[in-house]
């Protein structure tokens, strides 16, 4: 942005007219003091001079060319503060400084996507595997269910649609066959304890293994997978493609023991003994109840309840019911999508804000809909009606409006003038987000 101003504004001033001081003066006097921040000559006070220079001649340049090559130095100071003072605190411009690829910046495992991407166009499928689980344990997984946020930064959107990431992540992991993992570092003599058998545990045991420690993973389900297998359905994430990563990072030497949990089959303090370091990646697997009457009775369920039942493979027999899914993200959409697949004869999900603000994945929100399910937007629930016997009866919402919007880009939510409105069902399924269940650790001061 320095040199770029600087360049600008020496065609600026080989353009005027020379007839008034501001622009004849003015602007040779700011490109000296640009070229001095270019060149190392520069002070903190040099930054003040300039803004105060291109002020004015901003305010008394008898010609656009003046005015535009001082507002626009104006402009560049403020945007890009950080570049002048880099120049002039550091001696260096930051457009030298490695900058990292967008769609590699938005990974939140950076993995290298140019790279794997280019080594699937050569038909080097195994390889590209090898190259992400370099940052990333679960290829095959994260192929099915990622939200490849990368794709949104895809500069290929510039000129019609982003690459498809996550398709061709897919298609080689389908046309790899199965991979060895690379071969561990000599032992260091180190054990680790892992609490918790999820995505975080797993890739915790995983990496730690390859660098040489004796990593043991204490999982209080019988079988690991966390909320990949207890929080994502089946027809998302099919159990046998999860095994696959699982069992290539198994096969790093990590030892595993399942069915413990911490506080009852094994203390805290006892792993503190016998273990060099402790990782603790418990997951959030609590759920969050809504607050409303009725919230107790019969046929009222949590979205984590649910997909927990059917990750050990007790399927809730929803046959003939009407379903009401109160939330609006990922998990509310699988709980959605899941009861038309448990036999519900009819399904519907209330959302209290719009469509648009739903933070399912676009393609999952539509999905429901093709598969019949109805989306209520703008409907907060405020009471559960049971009958006699304490069941559901029926959900009351309130129509909603939208208002400001918040600190987090999204417009608040009001209650409109129209009245309440019943929705007559059978099941309510609460999905409105999960918790973390800490206290254990926190009372030994985790």
């Amino acid at each position: 942005p320095v040199d770029m101003a600087a360049s600008f504004l020496k065609l600026c001033h080989a353009q005027t007219c020379g007839k008034c001081v501001p622009c004849r003066i003015g602007l040779g006097q700011l490109e000296s003091l640009l070229n001095d921040v270019l060149n190392g000559n520069a002070s903190l006070e040099t930054i003040d001079l300039i803004e105060k220079t291109a002020r004015v001649i901003l305010n008394s340049a008898d010609c656009a060319i003046g005015y535009e090559a001082a507002d626009m130095v104006l402009k560049g100071v403020t945007g890009f503060r950080s570049d002048y003072l880099e120049h002039i605190i550091n001696d260096r411009c930051i457009c030298n400084l490695d900058q990292p690829v967008p769609c590699v910046a938005l990974c939140p495992a950076g993995v290298d996507i140019p790279g794997y991407i280019a080594l699937i166009s050569e038909k080097r499928y195994a390889d590209a595997v090898r190259l992400i689980r370099k940052d990333n344990p679960f290829p095959t997984t994260c192929a099915l269910i990622c939200e490849h946020p990368c794709e949104a930064r895809c500069r290929r959107n510039m000129i019609d649609d982003s690459v498809n990431i996550r398709g061709l992540k897919r298609y080689a992991v389908d046309h790899a066959g199965k991979v060895p993992v690379p071969a561990c570092s000599t032992a260091t003599g180190k054990r680790v304890a892992i609490i918790g058998g999820g995505p975080g545990g797993l890739s915790a045991a995983y990496f730690l293994s390859l660098m040489g420690h004796k990593v043991t993973i204490f999982e209080k389900r019988e079988k690991l997978g966390g909320m990949l297998r207890y929080g994502i359905p089946n027809y998302r994430l099919p159990r046998k493609r999860l095994e696959e990563d699982i069992e290539a990072i198994i096969s790093t030497g990590v030892e595993i023991k399942t069915g413990i949990t911490i506080g009852n089959d094994v203390s805290l303090a006892d792993l503190k003994n016998e273990y060099d370091a402790i990782y603790i990646a418990i997951g959030a697997h609590t759920d969050k109840k809504i607050g409303i009457e009725g919230e107790e009775s019969k046929g009222v369920i949590s979205a984590v309840e649910m997909l927990r039942a059917i990750g050990d493979n007790i399927l809730p027999d929803f046959t003939d019911k009407v379903v009401v899914v109160v939330g609006g993200g990922n998990v509310a959409m699988d709980v959605t999508r899941s009861s038309v697949r448990l036999g519900a004869k009819k399904v519907l999900n209330v959302y209290r804000r719009r469509k648009v603000d739903m933070t399912a994945l676009p393609e999952e929100v539509e999905g429901a809909i093709a598969e019949c399910c109805e989306i209520l937007t703008l409907k907060a629930p405020i009471k559960i009606e049971s009958d006699e016997n304490g069941q559901v009866s029926a959900l009351w919402v309130k129509p909603q409006m939208i208002s400001k919007i918040d600190s987090y880009g999204r417009p608040t939510i009001v209650d409109s003038d129209e009245d309440e409105i019943r929705i007559p069902c059978d099941i309510v399924i609460v999905a409105i987000g999960q918790g973390i269940e800490s206290r254990h650790f926190a009372e030994h001061g985790v």
